[in-house]
C-alpha cells in the first residue's frame, strides 16, 4: 500500500495525515466471479456515456429543493441516486425521499411512457417496470414513477423503493423530486481510496457506490469487469451487481467490525497489516481507520498486489475522500 493522498475539506486542499487500507466487513457476494492468471494491466478509464468517466455522475439534485443525495451509484452507462427529503420527519436528516435513475440514450424501453399522464415536462406512470426490485432479483417489479426525456436523449426516472417508503411517497412527492433533478456536467464521486495501476488484464472500472456518511453509513464499493457487462436492471442497488470479477469495499473500523472480526477465520497478513483470507473468494485487511475487503476469484497473489497499490484515507472522515482514479 502506498502513502498519503490529497485531503479535500470545503474546497481547500490539505495534506492527508495518513493513508491506510480498508475494507468493508459485511459484504455482498459477487456473482459471476472469474479467475485470472494473465499479467496485470492498468485499469480501463475510458469515458462513459454522456462524456463522463466511470467514477463520475451527471445527475444531481438542486440543493435549494430540500432534497440531498445520500448515495450515488454508477453502473456502466446507468447512474442512480438515493435521496433524502430534509423537509419531512422529526429528525434533522429528514426521511427517505426516493430513487433517481438516468438511462443513457437508447438503453430504456421508451414505450413504457406511451400513454402516460403528461404533467408539464414530466410523464407519470402508475406502474413502471424494472427487471427486478433489488440487485440479484429477476422477477419483474413495478412501481409508480415519473419520467422525463432530456434533450440529450437521456431518460431520467424518479420512483421510490416501496420497502423503505412504506407507501408514504405520493404522486405529488415524485413530481416534486423530479422537478429538483438536474443533469449537468460530470462530477467526481469520492471514496476513501485511490486505486493503483495493477489490475488483471482486460478489466475496467464499471461499478462504483459512493455514500454520504452523514446519513448513509453503508460501504463504499468499486467493481471491475469487462467493458461489455450490462448494468443491473433492478430498481434498487442494495448490493453488488452481477458480473463483477473484482470488487473492493471499504468500511470504518467501528463497533460492528470489532464484533465481526472475532468470528473471522483464515488469519494471515498483507504487508504488515492483519488480514483474513477465504480461499478463492474474499480477502479482508484491517488498517488504522478502515477495513478493506476484496472479493474475487482471482489468485491470492493478484489480490495482494491490488491491495499493495491502494492509497486509502480515513473511512470515517468523508471530507478526506478523493476520486478513485485520476
Amino acid at each position: 500500500m502506498r502513502g498519503t493522498h490529497i485531503r479535500h475539506r470545503r474546497g481547500v486542499l490539505v495534506s492527508l495525515i495518513v493513508a491506510v487500507l480498508v475494507v468493508g466487513v459485511t459484504v455482498t457476494t459477487v456473482v459471476a466471479l472469474s479467475t485470472g492468471d494473465d499479467e496485470p494491466a492498468a485499469p480501463g478509464a475510458a469515458p462513459a456515456a454522456l462524456g463522463r468517466r466511470p467514477w463520475q455522475v451527471t445527475l444531481d439534485v438542486d440543493e435549494t429543493s430540500g432534497y440531498v443525495v445520500t448515495a450515488s451509484v454508477t453502473d456502466g452507462d446507468r447512474q442512480t441516486l438515493t435521496v433524502q427529503n430534509l423537509g419531512l420527519g422529526s429528525s434533522p436528516d429528514g426521511t427517505y425521499g426516493g430513487e433517481v435513475t438516468a438511462f443513457s440514450p437508447g438503453t430504456l424501453d421508451e414505450s413504457q411512457f406511451r400513454g402516460a399522464e403528461q404533467i408539464d415536462d414530466f410523464r407519470y406512470l402508475k406502474a413502471f417496470s424494472f427487471a427486478g426490485h433489488t440487485v440479484g432479483e429477476t422477477e419483474p417489479w413495478q412501481t409508480p414513477a415519473v419520467g422525463r426525456r432530456d434533450p440529450s436523449g437521456t431518460w431520467i426516472v424518479v420512483y421510490a423503493d416501496t420497502s423503505r417508503a412504506k407507501d408514504k411517497i405520493t404522486r405529488t412527492d415524485l413530481l416534486r423530486l423530479a422537478a429538483a433533478i438536474t443533469l449537468g456536467s460530470p462530477r467526481d464521486l469520492r471514496l476513501p481510496l485511490r486505486l493503483g495501476v495493477r489490475m488483471p488484464k482486460g478489466l475496467e472500472l464499471t461499478y462504483l457506490r459512493s455514500p454520504d456518511h452523514r446519513i448513509d453509513r453503508g460501504q463504499t464499493a468499486v467493481g471491475f469487469s469487462t467493458g461489455s457487462r450490462a448494468p443491473s436492471g433492478a430498481a434498487v442497488y442494495n448490493g453488488l451487481p452481477g458480473g463483477l470479477e473484482v470488487a473492493v469495499l471499504t468500511a470504518a473500523r467501528d463497533a460492528n467490525w470489532e464484533r465481526e472480526r472475532a468470528a473471522l477465520t483464515g488469519r494471515t497478513q498483507v504487508g504488515k497489516l492483519p488480514a483474513w483470507y477465504e480461499p478463492r473468494g474474499r480477502l479482508i485487511v484491517e488498517a488504522e481507520h478502515c477495513v478493506v475487503t476484496v472479493e474475487s476469484l482471482f489468485p491470492r497473489r493478484e489480490l495482494d498486489a491490488l491491495i499493495g497499490e491502494l492509497t486509502i484515507g480515513d473511512c470515517a472522515d468523508p471530507d478526506s475522500w478523493i476520486p478513485p482514479l485520476t
